[in-house]
This record gives structure tokens, C-alpha cells and sequence, in this order.
């Protein structure tokens, strides 16, 4: 479970902060608790929320109603991921389980068993082969979907994995830990690299671009830190100013970065991934949540911000063009 810290920020000096213009397209209330997690289907049709009642809402994107409850779970749902092709859902969760969840059917195909401690992410591998989950036990589970079983445990955290996150090459693998490392493992043999030490605090959330050159992560000390892939190297340190980073997601075509945490509020940065480093300007914000938030997702046609939070409800907003003149 991701480590809250201590004592936040009090004051935080914001410096040129836009705010969008546009309320979300949608509030909706469907947990009973925390929601602590969102993703979009593949097709943006459907998005998955997963909170600490236990459950597991699927909602219509043009309605803006549920369309099922997916429940089996014993303790809450921390972690979600749709699988390439739409057809299932991965579901993580503090009763230390994974669950596979035939989504035509609203049914458990599997539920995997190997974790110690609660499971805090999931995320499959882009030919949908491969899922891995990451949990405060330490450790990274590797399984094959289409039997549910346990192909390979990585090791090399040394405190709970709060975050995993496949590139769309599928050449890698990275975990962000409470360990406060990030760690870039090659799926051809899962073996790791020497850690990324550069956060002065836990990861709590890491995402790859998706042209799989970049590596951005997030967590307590408040900075979004890109790394180069190839090279292992940090490119860029910025101060969100969002005090602890929960989630981030890289917008369509790599040309921003959304980031959220305890700070109600979503920033979405203009990203320029020059030859010479990754650079973030130009936030602008999304504000309405009245309490932390723990997950965001965008579309993958980048035209949806998803966020779910403390609060207990979601916000959807439109998203300007990427390569319209708003910002970001």
C-alpha cells in the first residue's frame, strides 16, 4: 500500500497556473468509498472504476451510467487494467488476489493466488499474453493469462511495489516502489537493471510513452521525473507542485503529461521530448475533487481525462486537441 507521508506541504507557491475552462463532461457517483482506481477499455467505450467497497463498476462512456458491478473481491480494489483486446479486465486488490474477469460475462475467469500482502497494481503485457502485479510484499508476479498461472516472481524491491507498467514494445517492464527506486526490467529474460535513484521518497505511479522512450514516475516528493529508456538515465526532474503524486498518464501522441495526487487537483503538462531531454511547461489544471485523488486515466484517443477519488466520485473531462493552440 502506498506510504502516506507524514506531514504535507502546507504552502505551495504556484507560479503562471492556467486552469481549464471547461467543467467536466461528467460526476458520477457509483462507489460507496475511496476510488481508487480507473481505466479506459481499448475501444473508449467502456472505462472500469474499482474502489474500497469492494467493487468493480463498468460504466458506459455515452451515458455516463454503470452498465455492470463485478463483485468477488474481499477488501478493496486498488489496482485495474483491460487486457489489448477489450475482452477481460485485471483486478488488484488488498485482499492479496488478482482476479481475471471475463467482461461479456461479468464472470471470474481467475482468481491468481501467489501474493503475501495486498496487491497494489496490475498491467498486462501489449500482446496480452502476460499480466504482472506489484505488491506490498515486495515482489512482482508474472502470469500466463490464458491459464492463470504463475510464470516468474521478480525480486529486487526492497519495500512494497506500488506501481508496475509495461512498454507498448513490450521490451520492458517498470515498477515504481516504496523503496523509493524505480526499477526497468527486460521481458526477454526479467532480469533488472540496477535501480533508478532519483526520487528522495516512494514511487508511487509509473507509465511509459507511448513511443517506449520514455519513463515517467511519480510519488511523495512531489517531483515527475522522465527517464530515458534506452540510455537508464534521468532527463528531467519538475516540481508538480501537487505535493504527493498518485497517478500519471502521458496524453496522445506523448504531447503532455497529466499528473494528480493529494492536491484535489489534476495538472496537465506540455511535454517536449527533445533529443536532449524531456521537458514539462505549461501546466494547466483541473480542478473539482474535494478530496485526494488516487487514479487518473486518458483515452487512448486522447480526448478523455478519467480521475477517481477520496471523494468517492469520478470527474470525465473533454481534452483539447493535441494539436489544437489550447493548452496544454
Amino acid at each position: 500500500m502506498r506510504r502516506v507521508p507524514l506531514l504535507l506541504v502546507a504552502l505551495l507557491v504556484f507560479v503562471s497556473l492556467a486552469r481549464a475552462d471547461k467543467d467536466p463532461r461528467w460526476i458520477l457517483k457509483g462507489h460507496t468509498d475511496t476510488i481508487n482506481a480507473v481505466a479506459f477499455a481499448p475501444d473508449n467505450k467502456t472505462f472500469a472504476t474499482g474502489g474500497s467497497d469492494d467493487t468493480i463498476l463498468l460504466w458506459n462512456m455515452e451515458s455516463g451510467k454503470t452498465t455492470a458491478t463485478l463483485k468477488g473481491h474481499d477488501d478493496s480494489v486498488i489496482g485495474l487494467a483491460f487486457s489489448p483486446d477489450g475482452k477481460t479486465l485485471a483486478s488488484a486488490s488488498e485482499d492479496k488476489t488478482v482476479k481475471i474477469w471475463d467482461l461479456a460475462a461479468s464472470k471470474v475467469l481467475f482468481t491468481l493466488k501467489g501474493h503475501t500482502d495486498s496487491v497494489n497494481s496490475v498491467a498486462f503485457s501489449p500482446d496480452g499474453k502476460w499480466l504482472a502485479s506489484g505488491s506490498d510484499d515486495e515482489t512482482i508476479i508474472i502470469w500466463d493469462v490464458a491459464t492463470g498461472k504463475q510464470n516468474t516472481t521478480l525480486k529486487g524491491h526492497t519495500d512494497a511495489v506500488n506501481s508496475v507498467a509495461f512498454s507498448a514494445d513490450g521490451k520492458w517492464l517498470a515498477s515504481g516502489s516504496s523503496d523509493d527506486t524505480v526499477r526497468l526490467w527486460d521481458t526477454s529474460n526479467y532480469k533488472s537493471f540496477d535501480p533508478l535513484k532519483k526520487h528522495t521518497d516512494v514511487v508511487n505511479a509509473v507509465r511509459f510513452s507511448a513511443d517506449s522512450k520514455w519513463l515517467a514516475s511519480g510519488g511523495n516528493d512531489g517531483n515527475i521525473i522522465l527517464w530515458d529508456v534506452t540510455s537508464r538515465k534521468d532527463k528531467s526532474t519538475t516540481d508538480s507542485g501537487l505535493g504527493t503524486i498518485y497517478s500519471l498518464a502521458f496524453g496522445s501522441g506523448d504531447k503532455s503529461l497529466a499528473v494528480a495526487g493529494t492536491e484535489k487537483m489534476v495538472k496537465v503538462f506540455k511535454l517536449d521530448p527533445s533529443d536532449d531531454g524531456g521537458t514539462l511547461s505549461n501546466p494547466v489544471s483541473y480542478t473539482g475533487h474535494s478530496d485526494w485523488i488516487n487514479e487518473l486515466a486518458i483515452s487512448s484517443d486522447g480526448k478523455f481525462l478519467l480521475t477517481g477519488s477520496d471523494d468517492e466520485t469520478l470527474r470525465v473531462w473533454e481534452l483539447p486537441p493535441a494539436s489544437s493552440n489550447e493548452k496544454p
